[in-house]
């Protein structure tokens, strides 16, 4: 029964499900329909509450046809709907009518970051003592990783997704004129104080930090392949409370003390 249910729900094609009455033991379609129908438009309604933007660069009418098909495709495997719609962007990629507008893929991946971030677990920044005795410390360079904060996360995009998404966020109509589309972005999202923010940075930053959230030590991770400055990048980590402890590489006994 779960099946057939389950498929009838999310599909006005399907048929449906067999023996199902009312309470009268009258015909159910009608009332199955409805339901249909509100779980439907909720599941839609939950998209549009992830995806804000997404939805002011296609207009809701749009944006709801667009959810639909999804939904269909897609329904939610957890009852967490605050995460709902992490395929969303990769659904938008293959979506052919979406095609003119080639960012939106983008900014639906930068909006879920946005949303996991803001729900991750909770973290405490590493004491500043220990930072600097690392630094003081070359050596230690070459075998030290960071540990970074589990709402951190790096984003790159062959579009200007970061200054459209900013656009949006003020109360009056998004003006994209003064913003060139086709510009390549990077950016870091971290969560200091309980509130997500979005920092432009470079590709060598980015390149910097995703070696670190992958373990590298910090004299290693350096050697990516655009310039940076990382102590600049340093300083924005400390700043936004993204280092939470030091991981000593030089015997595989995990955190510094």
């Amino acid at each position: 029964m779960h099946k057939p249910f389950h498929d009838a729900l999310l599909n006005a094609d399907s048929a449906l499900p067999a023996g199902l009455t009312n309470w009268n033991q009258t015909d159910g379609e009608h009332r199955f329909a409805v339901y249909r129908n509100n779980v439907m438009s909720s599941l839609i309604n939950v998209l549009a509450g992830n995806f804000p933007v997404v939805q002011q660069l296609v207009g809701e009418a749009f944006f709801r046809a667009m959810a639909r098909e999804f939904v269909t495709h897609h329904p939610p495997i957890t009852p967490i709907m605050l995460l709902y719609g992490q395929t969303f962007s990769d659904f938008i990629a293959d979506f052919p009518p979406a095609a003119s507008v080639p960012y939106l893929a983008d900014m639906a991946r930068l909006e879920y970051a946005i949303q996991s971030s803001r729900h991750c677990a909770d973290s405490q920044p590493i004491k500043s003592d220990r930072l600097t005795r690392l630094v003081e410390d070359h050596y230690a360079l070459s075998y030290t990783g960071l540990k970074l904060a589990a709402a951190i996360r790096i984003l790159t995009s062959d579009f200007a997704v970061a200054s459209i998404w900013h656009a949006h966020q003020g109360s009056s109509p998004a003006d994209l004129s003064q913003i060139n589309i086709h510009q390549p972005e990077s950016f870091m999202l971290s969560r200091p104080a309980l509130k997500v923010q979005l920092h432009s940075i470079d590709p060598g930053a980015a390149e910097f930090i995703r070696h670190l959230s992958q373990g590298m030590p910090l004299a290693q991770a350096t050697e990516t392949t655009y310039p940076f400055d990382p102590v600049a990048v340093l300083q924005l980590l400390i700043q936004q409370q993204a280092i939470t402890d030091l991981i000593d590489h030089s015997q595989k006994k995990g955190a510094l003390q």
